[in-house]
């Protein structure tokens, strides 16, 4: 796994409430950006976080990040797409 961004105020509560952990399993609609919302697509829904404060995880099978609200691990459906084949 690649570790890209870490938020360093993470690992110091400052009493402060934890927070939420929400795991799924779907694909993300746009590119994911420290600063923005995301959109993913989970069970045919669009659902649109939070802005965005970090990107903790990204590998092949999925990314784990970190928004004003909660923290997310989606798990890709399929990898990534690279690239386009086309067959005939």
């Amino acid at each position: 796994m690649l570790t890209i961004f870490k938020n360093k105020s993470n690992n110091q509560n400052h009493g402060q409430t934890p927070k939420r952990e929400v795991s799924v399993t779907g694909s993300l609609a746009e590119v994911l950006r420290p600063g923005s919302p995301v959109t993913y697509l989970y069970h045919g829904n669009l659902i649109r976080t939070s802005t965005v404060q970090s990107i903790l995880e990204a590998s092949a099978s999925h990314v784990r990040f970190e928004t004003q609200n909660s923290i997310y691990t989606i798990s890709y459906n399929t990898p990534p797409v690279e690239g386009f084949r086309v067959t005939a």
